[in-house]
């Protein structure tokens, strides 16, 4: 019997099938929402006293997240390529899978970016000033 979390992108479930799908974008937005967090801690009166080094922080968690996004589009690389002479219109499992790995290269490129612009964007703008 197999289990459900099979890493087996055959399964509906799977998470290696998923993680192509969706990794990049739960990168970002992990990403995106611990950066603001940590600005947050910078920027506040009582988070001031703490001296979060924002830069620092930024690079790190932007690193991780760009190797994330990136093994996502390999992933989903991988699966299309693994699904080659198969329709996407192909009977389900191998077009689902199929399907889902463009839709994993279409919008990995776009995380990926959103990624480099959002850690670019904090070392590069003044965190603390009001507009």
């Amino acid at each position: 019997m197999r289990s459900p979390l099979s890493l087996s992108p055959e399964s509906p479930v799977s998470p290696l099938l998923w993680y192509g799908v969706l990794g990049s974008a739960v990168a970002w937005a992990l990403q995106f929402s611990s950066g603001y967090w940590i600005t947050e801690a910078q920027c506040s009166p009582t988070g001031g006293q703490w001296k979060i080094d924002v830069s620092a922080w930024t690079i790190a968690i932007g690193a991780v997240a760009l190797a994330v996004a990136i093994g996502s589009a390999a992933t989903a690389v991988t699966l299309f390529l693994r699904t080659s002479g198969v329709d996407s219109k192909g009977a389900p499992p191998a077009g689902r899978i199929r399907f889902l790995a463009i839709v994993g290269m279409t919008v990995a490129p776009l995380f990926i970016a959103m990624i480099v612009m959002t850690t670019v964007g904090v070392l590069v703008l003044q965190p603390c000033s009001q507009s």
